[in-house]
């Protein structure tokens, strides 16, 4: 009704090219989207979809499509599904109804050049579990050509669409089909887009569009609370449990981590097999009973502890930015909750119970600069948690060492770290033994230096959230400068070192690339140099920077030692192509200040 069918004849022709469908692997000759939000607040959905395959991965994804629905608020209906075959003739593929809703579809045969049709409808007998809306948004750019790509979004009286666009400034023909009004977008001969590990999200990188009938975000906030929120009436196990916990505790702050501690530590991560599609959160009971909960769960039992001690906290709902980092507009597109408490100082301290062992006051990079909702009675807060930086997640190396004239350098090392990097050592370590420890550390150790002896390494605070992992170590390196007759070529074993074969292993690049999250790596070597050597050419400096990073390091003698200084900051963000030479040269020349030698000799008399 509101967009004519596009038939496969239509855009059939001109064929694919074979080499073409062979780099693509699969090539969409159509994708067409067609929402409608009724008077009533139920929804239609048509999506229509066909395209040609080749690759075996592609052919593989086709074999069987599964599609469940609930029969008691939805109808599920196939206006079309076929496989059309290299020699002109086609076959309808076969449909299997089973039971509570899932029905699948085989397609039969498939082989390099089939072409694939599937037509389908969902119609909805309810509004949407958050209020009488629609919300969602549309890719205008996939991971693979698109010869005709529409979507069309109608909306009837009394709602109205917000729409808002990234990346493309692509507007959509509007116009009124008697109580609707429709828009629009119809591309064609979209280029594909390729990916690779290195690809940031497709919402960050790619032009989208968002759409909502939602007019803020009240309706979202009161939908979650019901789900969220912890009883006004907090539960005497509840009083009794924070009171406890915090006994000993004199301030705000020893207060909250008292209970972080123990929403972060002694509630594991987790439910019960039969509660896993449960979207409320657990019964006080059932958590206090087997010691765990999910995200949503540790935030809400947290809340309530820090509310029944008189401490403002709110659960705060977000998309992690795995998921990209483009905010949305209202809708219900959320996968973590998280714990924001306010301080005696007016600041506010973001807290994630659910995040793994993380040290008190820090944030799992994952949550940070994230759009974030607050749950709360006035309608909910949108706001933005503070974005991740170098100094949030560190890995600081201190080495004394000494070098030898038969060209080995032993040093020992005290290693500090925040953040993430902190997070990760737990995450390995946490559970291990001494001697188990032990070992899987000297093998991480040396992993980068090659011939290396780890002896005595050890961990000073692991399991202590309330502090940053620091750890301690020595090691040896036989053989690890050369010596030409008397002079000494010394290459200094950098902490984080970089290499070019990293992220910037190809000449060019034809999608974005998403750079290291945010960490910093400082290193600090104070070496006694062998008797009567001298440094030649030294001091030097290095400092190098560009929108993605920093790189600062420093060597010079001092008193018979030799002092080197490095500092790296990643500061994240997403390379577009036509700024990946810029990223490039910076990162090989940081891989080549790395990879420098110290000229140590002595000199003539």
């Amino acid at each position: 009704m509101f967009a004519p069918r596009i038939s496969i004849d239509n855009v059939h022709q001109p064929e694919i090219a074979d080499d073409e469908l062979q780099h693509w692997g699969e090539y969409n000759l159509v994708s067409d989207t067609v929402c409608v939000l009724h008077r009533d607040g139920t929804i239609t959905r048509r999506s229509h979809y066909i395209t040609k395959i080749y690759a075996n991965e592609s052919l593989a994804q086709w074999d069987e499509v599964f599609r469940i629905y609930d029969r008691q608020t939805s109808r599920y209906k196939i206006h079309a599904a076929k496989v059309y075959l290299p020699d002109g003739g086609n076959k309808k593929a076969r449909k299997v109804v089973q039971p509570y809703g899932q029905t699948s579809l085989n397609f039969y045969p498939l082989r390099p050049g089939v072409t694939v049709e599937l037509d389908e409808q969902y119609d909805f007998f309810i509004p949407d579990r958050i209020a009488a809306c629609m919300w969602g948004q549309e890719y205008f750019r996939f991971a693979i050509p698109c010869r005709r790509l529409r979507f069309t979004v109608a909306v009837a009286e009394p709602f109205s669409l917000e729409y808002k666009l990234y990346r493309t400034d692509e507007e959509p023909q509007k116009w009124k089909h008697g109580k609707y009004q429709v828009y629009q977008w119809d591309l064609h001969d979209v280029p594909g887009y390729e990916t690779d590990d290195g690809t940031p999200h497709a919402r960050d990188v790619l032009p989208w569009v968002d759409i909502t009938t939602l007019p803020s975000w009240q309706p979202v906030t009161k939908f979650y609370m019901q789900d969220l929120e912890p009883p006004l009436k907090i539960p005497s196990q509840i009083q009794k449990l924070s009171e406890d916990l915090t006994q000993e505790d004199q301030t705000t702050e020893e207060k909250i981590f008292s209970i972080y501690k123990y929403s972060s530590e002694d509630v594991r991560y987790g439910r019960h097999p039969n509660e896993l599609n449960l979207e409320k959160t657990r019964e006080v009971g059932s958590m206090l009973e087997d010691m765990r909960g999910d995200c949503k769960d540790k935030s809400s039992l947290m809340v309530s502890m820090l509310r029944h001690l008189g401490i403002k906290s709110h659960i705060a709902i977000l998309l992690t930015r795995t998921n990209g980092r483009v905010a949305f507009l209202p809708g219900a597109r959320f996968d973590h909750a998280i714990v924001c408490a306010d301080l005696d100082n007016g600041d506010r301290l973001w807290l994630d119970p659910a995040g793994g062992p993380v040290t008190f006051k820090d944030l799992p990079s994952n949550d940070q600069g994230t759009q974030a909702l607050l749950l709360n009675s006035e309608g909910g807060e949108l706001t933005t948690i503070p974005d991740c930086s170098p100094e949030s997640h560190q890995i600081n190396r201190n080495c004394v060492g000494v070098l030898s004239e038969n060209c080995s350098y032993q040093f020992t090392a005290d290693v500090t770290t925040t953040g993430d990097m902190a997070l990760e050592y737990r995450l390995r370590y946490i559970y291990r033994n001494e001697e188990s420890t032990a070992l899987t550390m000297e093998k991480e150790l040396a992993s980068d230096l090659t011939g290396a002896r780890i002896e005595s390494p050890r961990f000073l605070n692991l399991k202590d959230i309330s502090k940053d992992v620091s750890y301690t170590y020595r090691t040896t390196l036989d053989q690890w400068s050369r010596q030409i007759k008397e002079i000494i070529l010394f290459r200094i074993p950098w902490i984080g070192a970089m290499h070019s074969a990293g992220v910037v292993n190809v000449q060019k690049r034809t999608s974005a690339l998403q750079t290291p999250t945010p960490v910093r790596f400082t290193d600090y070597h104070k070496i006694e140099i062998p008797s009567g050597y001298q440094g030649y050419g030294l001091p030097y400096e290095h400092t190098l920077q560009c929108e993605w990073g920093r790189y600062e390091a420093s060597i010079f003698v001092e008193n018979s030692h030799l002092i080197c200084q490095r500092k790296v900051d990643h500061l994240g963000g997403i390379v577009f192509e036509d700024q990946y030479q810029e990223y490039k040269a910076y990162w090989e020349a940081c891989t080549r200040a790395d990879a420098l030698d110290v000229v140590l000799m002595k000199p003539h008399k």
